[in-house]
């Protein structure tokens, strides 16, 4: 199989993963989308359409813009707008770092209370926020606001 097909059968796979996800039958789908339900039916078979119908597919099924033709150009996946990411049999969801700091604090504090209930309150405040700093530094949490 060349390249062509198989990105033609991804975005294929991905764009009935979300229409399936969205709760649309084919037809319904064709007509939210405002293309024919020939055409819609194409893009789901893995067959080459407009570039046109791939943009109002993204627009109806809240594909970031170009992302059909990023999947026809060799991306394994499509984002969505709400940041969360298509592939194939799977949606990635991208957390919330929003409240993220205050639940490792939480998660810390209860570790050590299990582990080491000999700490004081002192000493455990004070592993907890050396542990939140350390991952700030790595980039893994959010800089304090």
């Amino acid at each position: 199989m060349d390249s062509t097909t198989r990105h033609l059968q991804l975005l294929a796979a991905l764009v009935k993963q979300r229409r399936t996800h969205l709760e649309l039958g084919k037809d319904e789908a064709a007509r939210e989308c405002g293309v024919a339900p020939m055409t819609y039916r194409a893009v789901e078979e893995g067959r080459s359409v407009r570039d046109t119908t791939y943009a109002k597919i993204e627009k109806r099924f809240d594909f970031v813009a170009g992302s059909c033709l990023a999947v026809l150009e060799g991306a394994d996946s499509i984002k969505l707008l709400d940041g969360t990411e298509l592939i194939r049999g799977a949606q990635i969801i991208r957390p919330s770092f929003d409240g993220m700091a205050e639940e490792v604090k939480q998660a810390i504090t209860d570790a050590a209370r299990l582990t080491a209930p000999d700490l004081t309150l002192r000493q455990t405040e004070a592993m907890t926020e050396q542990v939140v700093e350390e991952l700030r530094r790595r980039g893994i949490l959010p800089s304090a606001s």
